[in-house]
């Protein structure tokens, strides 16, 4: 799997921008796999971010499924 976004470095990039690296990849995995078949692993791996980066900001694949979607309704 290639990265959503080209990865800035680790040490510019801010945690709204990881975020939004991390809500990219779970709706495509998503649409593509639905929730059960998206692994948070092939999340984090195709934002090119680590899993702690969903656990903790986010609180886990729930809520990134939630923020995801909160996010389709707001556009």
């Amino acid at each position: 799997m290639t990265p959503v976004n080209a990865m800035p470095s680790i040490a510019t990039e801010t945690p709204t921008q990881t975020r939004l690296r991390l809500l990219d990849a779970a709706e495509v995995l998503f649409a593509e796999h639905g929730f059960r078949g998206a692994s948070v692993r092939d999340i984090t791996q195709q934002a090119g971010c680590n899993l702690a980066a969903v656990h903790c900001p986010l609180g886990g694949k729930v809520n990134l499924y939630r923020e995801g979607v909160l996010r389709r309704r707001a556009a």
